[in-house]
């Protein structure tokens, strides 16, 4: 059934999602446009379209309970974190990943409890009889379906745009002259991440990420200088200097982390699993002691001290 036919005049949401898809098309000059834009202006325009149909065939009411779900996923899985950490931290594991795993789990059978109590008790569209029920039950759907589709596409490039930041370090650490003599180079991953991000700061969400992005762009900056600390030596040895620095690294237990040849094969190996388990890690992520020192620790200062005499970065 074309769930447009009934009400003539009325634009469905099939058609709404294409004249989105195709103003946002347009927007763009023909030379303007890369793969990776295309690609993410085609899923975009695509989750737009099927998350507008599935609005108007759920109907307004399992809409509202889906978003209830999901808001209360939300609060449950917050407290249930922050209650898990006192009963689970004799296991020893840092609280901080007991806190998102167990909040994870209860807010993902939370969601799915209520979503399902909100399927058994509320019919879809078509089972509506008026016909102006009907239409008030699809069109508020495919409304709250289209709005959240415009919310997940806004999350992804959020993830795109911090993830790519992070590839972008690993991308300019690997055009490093000390990289280049060890034979490092960037994974595919990180490359295609840091072209990504790229090509969606210079289309036409870059001035939409830009005025909306949670993340302050301090945080950016201090991903940038972190990378090009690390990928000079002199700039290495002066941040190991900042007293800031020293006082850290004087410290017993991170000395000790330093030492131990079990961690330092691990690291080695890349088994991140493994580090996670060590109990000597374990130790030094839940001492209070350790945990306030480095909260103290001022890294943007140490991090402008050891690049003070260097010319600034370039962009790509």
């Amino acid at each position: 059934m074309h769930i447009g036919a009934p009400y003539r005049g009325i634009p469905d949401p099939v058609t709404s999602a294409f004249a989105l898809r195709w103003e946002l098309w347009k927007s763009c000059g023909p030379g303007d446009m890369d793969r990776f834009q295309l690609l993410f202006l085609s899923g975009s325009g695509l989750l737009v379209l099927v998350q507008s149909i599935r609005g108007w065939r759920m109907g307004v009411v399992r809409q509202l309970v889906n978003l209830f779900a999901l808001v209360a996923a939300y609060g449950t899985a917050m407290a249930a974190g922050r209650l898990a950490v006192p009963i689970f931290h004799r296991l020893g594991y840092p609280d901080l990943l007991v806190s998102v795993i167990t909040g994870a789990i209860v807010g993902a059978v939370v969601y799915i409890a209520v979503a399902a109590a909100g399927a058994i008790l509320f019919q879809r569209t078509e089972h509506q009889s008026m016909g102006i029920l009907r239409l008030g039950y699809g069109a508020g759907g495919s409304a709250l379906g289209f709005a959240g589709a415009l919310v997940t596409v806004w999350l992804s490039v959020l993830a795109i745009h911090f993830l790519g930041t992070v590839a972008q370090a690993e991308v300019n650490m690997a055009k490093t002259p000390e990289a280049r003599r060890n034979g490092l180079t960037a994974s595919p991953m990180a490359l295609e991440l840091a072209q990504f991000k790229h090509s969606l700061d210079t289309g036409p969400t870059g001035a939409i990420l830009n005025g909306t992005d949670p993340v302050p762009q301090r945080f950016y900056l201090i991903i940038e200088k972190m990378t090009r600390v690390v990928s000079s030596v002199d700039s290495m040895r002066r941040f190991v200097s900042y007293p800031g620095t020293q006082v850290l690294s004087q410290n017993p237990k991170i000395v000790a982390l330093q030492r131990d040849p079990e961690i330092a094969r691990q690291v080695v190996r890349g088994n991140f699993v493994g580090l996670l388990g060590n109990p000597k890690i374990l130790a030094a992520v839940n001492d209070p002691n350790l945990e306030s020192l480095v909260r103290s620790f001022e890294l943007e200062k140490a991090l402008d001290y050891a690049l003070a005499g260097q010319p600034p970065a370039t962009r790509n």
